[in-house]
């Protein structure tokens, strides 16, 4: 599976933004966020903070990763996205 490695413009407020030209698989250099397009498109993401949304995560679910805000400006284009994970090695 060939991914793109697209490196995305920094916009203001912490986001970041893409323009896909085509269909294919893309991944950010930065984020490691991979997008799966079928067509043209631009989007439009940043990191957010779990300070404000963690007491919506309820027991037996824990905060366990990084927190994305993505918009596209065409929906139906993008078919998939993939986030990077975390692992905890301490047992």
């Amino acid at each position: 599976d060939q991914k793109e490695q697209v490196t995305p413009r920094r916009l203001a407020g912490g986001q970041h933004a893409v323009q896909l030209d085509a269909e294919g698989t893309y991944q950010c250099s930065l984020t490691g966020l991979i997008f799966e397009v079928t067509e043209a498109v631009k989007i439009t993401y940043s990191l957010l903070s779990w300070s404000k949304y963690a007491n919506l995560v309820e027991k037996p679910w824990i905060v366990g990763g990084p927190l994305f805000d993505v918009c596209c400006d065409s929906s139906h284009a993008l078919t998939s996205i993939q986030f990077p994970h975390s692992l905890c090695l301490g047992g």
